[in-house]
């Protein structure tokens, strides 16, 4: 007889883009729980360089981040990422925030920078992101596609009542 255990646990993998998992994303995370921060710098024009401690993690990706706070269901984690995203919206961003696939998925990030775009449709309609979002890509799903009609259904709708 084996003096060996059986070990039948299932390993569970997040380096699928599924997931939406890196090694950066998982750090960030893993440090805001046990640490309480983030490397998510708030967008500012004039901020100064300060040293970081050593194991502070890369800097994420706030809209992926966002997304992995909500799966994870780390309320505090979310707001910030939205504090951040909200901040660091442009004029020359934000179509293509908006019409990202992903984003019809959040409500709260959706309805901002679709007040956003309503808010400054005369900029926002001049930029390459806005051109990409009503050309778009001949490789979209249905359900993109469908996506982007409503958004744009309902943005004519909104800029008609202004």
């Amino acid at each position: 007889m084996s003096n060996e255990v059986s070990d039948h646990r299932e390993i569970i993998y997040l380096d699928d883009p599924a997931d939406d998992m890196d090694f950066v994303m998982l750090h960030n995370i893993l440090y805001f729980i046990y640490i309480g921060c983030v490397n998510l710098p708030l967008p500012k024009e004039d901020q100064p360089e300060v040293p970081f401690p050593d194991g502070y993690p890369e800097e994420a990706d706030p809209f992926r981040l966002y997304k992995n706070a909500d799966k994870f269901l780390l309320p505090t984690l979310k707001e910030r990422c939205l504090y951040n995203l909200e901040h660091g919206v442009t004029v020359d961003n934000v179509a293509e925030r908006l019409f990202h696939p992903d984003c019809e998925y959040h409500e709260d990030l959706r309805e901002f920078y679709f007040n956003y775009i309503v808010s400054n449709y005369d900029a926002v309609k001049d930029t390459d992101g806005w051109e990409c979002a009503v050309y778009g890509s001949e490789d979209i799903a249905p359900s993109t596609a469908r996506y982007r009609a409503r958004l744009f259904l309902d943005i004519s709708r909104k800029l008609r009542q202004s």
